[in-house]
């Protein structure tokens, strides 16, 4: 009896999941946000520009596109037993979460692609992407699934207490500017989380694409994430180990 002992062997599967779930979703609200915009616009005059649909979906959506694919992955896995399954062969449990991980972001990545050919098909008035656009959405894939990949290492939750972090970190991002523009002088503690949370504020799809120091700030803070959840999931043991 033959065994596969590729590396790449539960790929196609980790890919089949997302394709016949999230990306089938993303698929059909592409269809049907540009006839909805089609039959409005037919009412309303001109329809708005192809650039703005694309840009106010994703700043509405990027981060609930990113936690449905990613959300869940190791703690859900914890929490089922299906770990059982996907390590009944030998395999690393870091690079089989690497794999998990990337294919989501690929997956998040199609959905903009396909909004996009779907405006310009039924709008007709060109596809609305732009490299800022593209570029957003992938930093903000980094961040955001960096940090519920590296939750879903304690918590099945994990899509949940990134989304709470996600906003509590937006409304500390509104307090810290409003304070430097009416020059009010802030508890440091408030400061110090402000700067200590993950830079969601940082990745917004209705500006362009950050650069400089922001941009290396998204950057380290994503990967750094990413890197600590794989050792984690790689180190720690599953099962009866203390992880089940």
């Amino acid at each position: 009896m033959t065994r596969d002992k590729s590396p790449f062997r539960y790929t196609q599967w980790l890919a089949l999941d997302l394709i016949k779930v999230q990306l089938a979703l993303f698929a059909i609200v592409s269809v049907a946000l540009p006839l909805i915009v089609l039959r409005l616009s037919k009412n309303m005059g001109a329809p708005p520009e192809p650039e703005a649909i694309l840009s106010g979906t994703f700043m509405a959506t990027l981060t609930i596109a990113v936690l449905m694919t990613i959300g869940g992955s190791i703690g859900g896995d914890l929490q089922g037993g299906y770990y059982r399954a996907w390590f009944s062969k030998p395999m690393t449990p870091a690079w089989f979460y690497f794999q998990r991980w990337f294919l989501a972001g690929v997956t998040v990545l199609l959905a903009p692609l396909m909004l996009g050919g779907m405006l310009a098909l039924v709008l007709r008035n060109g596809s609305g992407l732009t490299v800022d656009l593209m570029g957003t959405v992938a930093l903000g894939f980094l961040l955001i699934g960096s940090a519920c990949l590296l939750m879903s290492n304690f918590t099945s939750k994990d899509w949940l207490v990134v989304f709470l972090i996600s906003f509590l970190q937006g409304r500390l991002a509104a307090i810290v500017t409003a304070g430097a523009n009416f020059g009010l002088k802030l508890p440091e503690w408030l400061v110090w989380v402000y700067k200590a949370l993950p830079p969601f504020h940082l990745i917004n799809p209705l500006k362009p694409m950050i650069h400089g120091n922001d941009l290396l700030h998204v950057l380290g803070y994503g990967v750094a994430m990413l890197v600590l959840a794989l050792v984690i999931v790689q180190r720690r043991p599953l099962g009866s180990g203390g992880r089940a």
